[in-house]
């Protein structure tokens, strides 16, 4: 991977991105049809997900979707040498008011989101828009070299991050209420826990899925605002960020009901833009314990 990144990505990154879309138009076709990537995956996810959907609706979806990909692919791969000034015209932020009331109130603050649209354009302009140093929560890629490299890519204009395994004794000593600077925490939420009996499950896309308790866990145990970042596509490279608060007394709520309304928030979105969310990704690769609770989607 370290070759592949020295002798081919960082080089393509400093391509224009006019040349970089025509490189995706062909990785969608070469690479999501020609090829099938995980074919079976993005198939049977969307079947499950749109059980009302024809056959003709779906097809047009994976479809939309492998394009949408190409594009991410080559946006992620550009944001290895991006100038900071040509990436932050192409994410617009709504909704920070809220962000910027609860930073003048001395309030650490956690920033739910999902795999929706482009993430990693977020990433790389979120702590610029925002008064509060935006810290990521992150799961470390098994490759190191790769790990090193998409962390420096996200972090050059702000952005910190800190691995799960670490994030408890982050947590600790940077979000004291008298710490500064003020956190915004951001979590991307769903993805697939890696011990189905240890996690919160709930119907989701007309499945039963399971969740990781961090977000609400760390919001509860910190007493930290919850805000959800919905991300659109506005046009071909281009993307707003809305934030919308989710609670400002996490602990004054029944036990999972932050995860509930960021669920629900997710879901929503999803079902608005439903190519742009990560099909690719085996969201449901486990099955419910017999002893494990599905928690209704409403109080």
């Amino acid at each position: 991977m370290k070759a592949l990144f020295y002798l081919v990505l960082r080089p393509l990154s400093r391509f224009p991105y006019a040349l970089l879309y025509g490189a995706s138009s062909m990785l969608s076709l070469v690479v999501m049809r020609g090829l099938g990537y995980r074919r079976n995956v993005i198939q049977g996810n969307l079947k499950r997900s749109f059980p009302g959907r024809s056959a003709s609706e779906l097809k047009e979806l994976e479809r939309e979707f492998g394009r949408h990909f190409g594009d991410l692919v080559v946006e992620v791969i550009k944001h290895f040498t991006v100038r900071e000034d040509v990436v932050s015209k192409r994410m617009r932020y709504e909704g920070t008011e809220v962000l910027d009331r609860l930073h003048a109130e001395g309030r650490h603050v956690v920033i739910a989101g999902g795999h929706l649209n482009n993430w990693e354009l977020y990433a790389v302009t979120a702590d610029r828009a925002l008064r509060h140093q935006v810290t990521a929560i992150y799961k470390r890629l098994s490759d190191p070299h790769m790990d090193r490299v998409m962390r420096q890519s996200r972090e050059r204009f702000g952005l910190k991050m800190i691995p799960t395994i670490e994030a408890k004794s982050w947590g600790a000593e940077r979000l004291s209420p008298e710490a500064e600077p003020k956190q915004a925490v951001v979590f991307g939420f769903d993805q697939s826990p890696a011990d189905p009996q240890k996690s919160w499950w709930t119907p989701f896309l007309n499945q039963e899925t399971a969740w990781y308790w961090g977000l609400e866990q760390f919001a509860r145990q910190h007493d930290m605002p919850v805000v959800f970042g919905h991300i659109t596509k506005v046009s071909r490279g281009h993307y707003a960020c809305r934030y919308e608060l989710v609670t400002e007394a996490p602990r004054s709520l029944p036990e999972g009901d932050i995860l509930r309304r960021c669920i629900d928030l997710l879901e929503a979105d999803i079902v608005q833009e439903p190519a742009h969310w990560l099909w690719t990704h085996k969201r449901w690769k486990h099955r419910r314990p017999a002893d494990a609770p599905l928690h209704p989607r409403t109080t």
